[in-house]
């Protein structure tokens, strides 16, 4: 369940960052079944309405039309399994919330789109590499000179072994966030990756 809530979740979001950023255009999403079914019902629905609020339009109704389609699929398999028992789910050998083929298929198809189209866009790509490349630095930079660790941290991780260090480091730097990560990076390096 959580797979499927969080397809339904990043599929829509990933829309509005798109559309946002100039990437993806309400235009480009009519080649796609299902924004392209549901940008067709908004505009018959409200014509004139402008770009920002018919992709917020399309946003609404692309997660409703998915919770919708997950929970009756879910009830469908229900339905059909009849469960006595959570160990009758469990061996049922497949999940019980899922999409339905048809929105597996358009799902699938949106994923394709957004993956050629935002995902491996070149000012994503740039964005992406820039962003390794902090981590990288970073990484190397602690684990070679722990003492360069802000707030204490280098003296614990200077008494580690190699292996215990590298964990430490690498903990360090996954809970950091992306502004204090290129903080530390401009404060430890003359030069740093431009995120924007």
């Amino acid at each position: 369940a959580a797979a499927i809530a969080d397809d339904i979740a990043y599929d829509a979001h990933d829309i509005d960052d798109g559309l946002r950023a100039g990437l993806i255009s309400l235009d480009m999403l009519e080649d796609v079944s299902l924004p392209a079914g549901i940008l067709a019902s908004v505009r018959q629905r409200y014509p004139g309405l402008d770009a920002v609020r018919t992709g917020h339009e399309l946003m609404r109704r692309q997660i409703t039309a998915m919770v919708e389609d997950a929970i009756a699929t879910a009830q469908a398999n229900l339905d059909r399994l009849a469960p006595q028992s959570v160990a009758d789910i469990h061996g049922a050998g497949r999940p019980m919330v899922a999409f339905s083929p048809a929105m597996t298929a358009a799902e699938k198809e949106l994923k394709a789109f957004l993956y050629g189209r935002l995902y491996r866009h070149p000012a994503v790509m740039a964005v992406r590499e820039g962003a390794d490349q902090i981590v990288r630095d970073l990484y190397t930079r602690y684990f070679e000179r722990p003492a360069d660790l802000p707030d204490g941290h280098g003296e614990e991780a200077s008494v580690c072994s190699e292996a215990e260090r590298a964990r430490y480091v690498a903990d360090f730097i996954a809970g950091m966030t992306d502004t204090y990560a290129i903080k530390e990076h401009r404060r430890l390096f003359d030069r740093t990756p431009d995120l924007v």
